[in-house]
């Protein structure tokens, strides 16, 4: 429960005023019922581990809470779960129920679909679109597929101007996995920008596998999306490419900020000064320099003290600029100009001692009629709750609150100065930390065990008094010889919620501020950062606004709606609406309201699930009157900042250790396996596109997508389809604007059931022939398309070209176009005109929860190395009873050595948890 606190200072520090409770506790009761109305959500997933090999299933389970009391959210029944590729590529989309907040389910990561690379997990309900995309969760993580022929390379790049141009110079250590140079190889080096080749030269390694590249980087090229290929040109080598992003880090490019507490510099008014440093690849780097005025006097020194960050004070003069010289890496000085120097004005100061039980805000102002005198509130808001307020006109002297810092909740709370005219003046976050998490005890049942062996681990848990908890958690346990837990970049559900969530951007290092209280230094770095990371998703000036139109609704449970209209597009009210599915059989109708809506509920979407809408005019035919149905409109999400590198470049001793463990347990489980189970033989018969009217022949393709596929991929569209499905395809920009859509920078030609599409339209210079390629893309939705084939090879493009091309124009040649076919369901070919009266509905399928398997071994068995999991158990559902106690059992493996537990949970109330403890595993 967070409380309020209203106060009208009259102290000795401020001028005696008239009472003003009314109109502050206006403003808070303004802020307060917005803050409800809003209901605005936090979500939060466990997965299993931090990082995956291709093949792996990832495993998760999603907290849903309300933002301001933590308990579990009861707006949203439905979670949407997004994976994308560090490209921005859609790899797969999920549609879960949630239940008291609760939702879990798992991913394979199929080598097809993912192969090794960057990904964005991300998850969201509808209503959390309506605040933007900071407030959707999303995890970064890797990717791996490590086996023995695998490189590791140690790469160093250094950039300086030389002869006017930045002249890189690269040099590359490869090694193979045993550690043996990869040595007078002939490879392919690429360097690209995006989609832009920058590069591309033929070198070779020398007897020690090493490798010096020189070049000059272009002018235009982007130094933060640079990346470099290794091709290995070796016949037989299987056209091995190994890819990594081009990290220069030049010291002179370094970005500082400097951040004033509260927001502004004030002329004659005491100064803290807050800095963040980062370098080119969007990590903090330590810092130091010195600070002068516009006369070369020394005026502070500054230096961080944690991932970049730091602070220092000063006293600012009016009419004066201030320059940061900061020293770099390479012994030289980087002039930054400090923000300009307001010549009136307000400061605000916080004072949050470590383990204090209260905090202090000192504001500050100018002798100046146009502040001093006059009417001020203070309002300290944590959650979106406005906890604490305080109204007072600001006299010669600071005016000095001091607050219990049990008023607020744990977590970030945000400082505000507001004027008499309701307007934002200044701002502060600070950090509350009551240590009130859960205590969970994680008990396994013995100190060691074998392996195979049964492993009975208890849960007890307990609030910060020691009263038992029930609530609902999650357990994962790993092997540390093939999963790296590392307890600094890995964030648990507390700091997620009580902090990250709060601030703008990812944090580095996420895990070192689990536990804030740990040391004063580390409760520093914390302040720190909310001084050079604040957010907190709340606009203040909204407040005091027209309640929004929110664009999305939450989405209590799944529901088909629509409406009716005629052809004058007007609605049809009183209008009979039939809902018919085969699988699973359902059969319902309902009736149209007065604006001609309607909506049928109590639907469990299957994966097969394929709805028939009609609709009947009051005659009961359908005639005249048409169907819309509210679809599903995925956001679309910016691609990550972060750039992740391969686990195989620059690779410390640690992680090479994990790899080999992999290899040799794999290499184990194969020998043991030889000769004592057959190689599975999967036979596959070519993929045909019934009634396709290819030119080729049905088949005749280098790409084909078949019914099967297309039926799997769910609710889309064509254009997804290709982006998902057809590797090369994009939207290539050109000069002025123009558009073309090609596959591998080939210019690509859409046919549809036998008619190429540009019959309909002059292609010949006009920007516009790419927004008619546009309306069909988007058009035809997946039930629509019986098949897709694709065709980029001479040996099928061939006949497309001289059927469509050559005949227009007899000059083009072949290699510069290729071509797609697709087959729909009604054979009509590209016109657009749908069904009247009814409308065939395939929404997202619910993703049904897996159980995780979890063998289990006799008490005699006897380790063979063929149980190699990485992941030893995962349990999404433990409950613990009345008494705050849960039991749970699993085998583990063959693999001996040290398992890792974590544990992460709510009692659905408000409090959240985890903790992590140790199982050891004899030989």
């Amino acid at each position: 429960m967070i409380f309020c606190v209203i106060i009208c200072v009259t102290t000795g520090q401020c001028l005696a005023q008239a009472p003003t409770r009314g109109q502050l506790n206006t403003i808070i009761t303004t802020v307060n019922t917005t803050t409800e109305k809003l209901g605005i959500e936090k979500l939060y997933l466990q997965t299993d581990k931090p990082t995956y090999n291709t093949g792996d299933t990832l495993w998760f389970k999603a907290y849903l809470v309300d933002a301001s009391s933590l308990s579990s959210s009861l707006k949203s029944g439905l979670l949407y779960i997004e994976l994308a590729s560090d490209s921005n590529r859609l790899v797969q989309r999920m549609m879960l129920p949630v239940y008291r907040g609760l939702t879990l389910g798992s991913i394979v990561l199929n080598p097809d679909d993912m192969p090794q690379g960057g990904y964005t997990l991300k998850a969201y309900t509808n209503w959390m679109r309506n605040f933007g995309e900071e407030i959707i969760y999303q995890k970064h993580f890797y990717v791996a597929n490590p086996n023995a022929d695998n490189w590791l390379i140690n790469y160093n790049a250094n950039a300086a101007k030389l002869n006017g141009k930045e002249n890189v110079k690269l040099k590359l250590n490869i090694n193979q996995l045993d550690n043996d140079p990869v040595r007078v190889r002939e490879m392919q080096l690429r360097l690209t920008d995006g989609k832009r080749t920058l590069l591309k030269s033929d070198v070779q390694t020398d007897v020690a596998g090493l490798l010096d590249v020189n070049f000059d980087l272009p002018e235009k090229a982007n130094a933060k999306n640079l990346s470099v290929s290794l091709k290995d040109m070796r016949k037989g080598a299987g056209n091995r490419v190994l890819n990594m992003p081009l990290l220069l880090n030049r010291p002179q490019n370094i970005d500082v900020q400097f951040m004033p507490e509260g927001g502004n510099l004030v002329a004659g008014l005491a100064a803290h000064v807050a800095f963040k440093a980062v370098s080119e690849d969007g990590l903090g780097i330590n810092i130091s320099g010195t600070i002068f005025d516009s006369k070369n006097n020394k005026v502070a020194d500054f230096s961080s003290a944690h991932k970049g960050m730091g602070t220092f004070d000063f006293l600012p003069v009016a009419n004066e600029v201030y320059t940061a010289k900061v020293k770099l890496a390479d012994g030289t000085l980087k002039n930054i100009t400090l923000p300009i120097v307001a010549v009136k004005g307000i400061s605000l100061t916080v004072k949050n001692p470590y383990k204090a039980d209260s905090c202090e805000v000192w504001v500050y102002g100018s002798a100046d009629s146009t502040v001093i005198n006059r009417q001020y509130y203070l309002i300290a808001q944590a959650r979106g709750i406005a906890c604490y307020g305080a109204s007072f006109k600001l006299g010669n002297r600071p005016a000095k609150f001091t607050m219990a810092k049990n008023l607020f909740p744990t977590g970030v709370v945000r400082f505000m100065l507001v004027g008499a005219d309701k307007t934002l003046l200044n701002e502060r976050l600070a950090y509350i930390d009551h240590a009130d998490d859960l205590r969970i005890k994680i008990s396994p049942g013995k100190p060691t065990y074998n392996r195979r062996d049964s492993v009975s681990m208890n849960l007890e848990v307990t609030d910060k008094n020691g009263a038992p908890v029930l609530g609902s958690f999650s357990l994962a346990v790993t092997d540390d010889g093939q999963v790296k837990i590392d307890t600094l970049t890995q964030s648990r559900i507390s700091t997620y919620l009580h902090l990250s969530s709060d601030l703008s951007g990812p944090i580095e290092d996420p895990g070192y501020y689990n536990n804030p209280l740990a040391s004063a230094q580390k409760w520093q770095n914390m302040d720190n950062l909310l001084l050079t990371q604040g957010w907190v998703g709340y606009n203040w000036n909204n407040y005091f606004k027209s309640a929004p139109a929110f664009a999305f609704q939450p989405e209590r449970e799944f529901s088909i709606r629509g409406k009716v209209t005629n052809v004058f597009n007007k609605p049809v009210a009183k209008s009979g609406i039939t809902l018919l599915s085969k699988k699973p059989f359902l059969l319902a109708d309902t009736v149209s309201n007065d604006k001609g809506n309607f909506i049928f509920t109590g639907i469990y979407p299957a994966d097969t699930a394929v709805f028939f809408l009609q609709a009947k005019n009051k005659r009961g035919k359908s005639f005249n009157v048409g169907i819309e149905v509210e679809e599903f409109v995925p956001p679309v999400f910016k691609a990550p900042a972060e750039r992740l590198v391969p686990w195989y470049v620059n690779i410390d001793t640690a992680r090479r250790q994990l790899v080999t463990k992999q290899k040799q347990l794999k290499d184990n489980q194969e020998r043991i396996s030889k000769g004592t189970l057959l190689k599975a033989v999967e036979v596959k018969a070519k993929k045909v596109v019934k009634g396709s009217k290819n030119l080729n022949g049905a088949g005749g393709s280098d790409i084909i997508i078949d019914e099967e596929t297309i039926i799997k991929s769910g609710r889309t569209n064509l254009r997804q389809l290709l982006e998902k499905r057809v590797k090369g395809f994009y939207l290539k920009t050109g000069k002025n604007f123009f558009r073309s859509y090609v596959i591998n920078n080939v210019t690509m030609h859409l046919v549809i059931d036998g008619v190429e599409i540009d019959w309909f339209f002059d292609p010949e210079g006009s920007v516009e022939y790419f927004r008619f390629y546009d309306q069909y893309l988007d058009y035809y939705d997946a039930e629509e398309i019986k098949g897709i084939e694709v065709m980029t090879s001479s040996q099928y493009s061939s006949s497309y070209f001289s059927q469509f091309i050559q005949p227009k124009n007899p000059m083009a040649s072949p290699f510069d176009h290729c071509f797609v076919e697709v087959t729909t369901r009604s054979g009509h070919g590209p016109f657009m005109k749908k069904a009247v009266g009814t409308y065939v509905y395939r929404p997202m399928p619910f993703a049904l929860p897996k159980a995780f398997y979890s063998p289990k071994y006799k008490p005699n068995s006897v380790p063979d190395m063929t149980d190699i999991r990485s992941t030893i158990h995962w349990e999404p559902n433990v409950v613990t009873d009345k008494n705050g106690k849960a039991t749970l059992n699993f085998y583990t493996a063959d693999n001996a050595g040290k398992y890792s537990v974590v544990v992460e949970g709510t009692d659905l109330q408000g409090s959240v948890g985890s903790n992590t403890a140790v199982i050891k595993v004899n030989k």
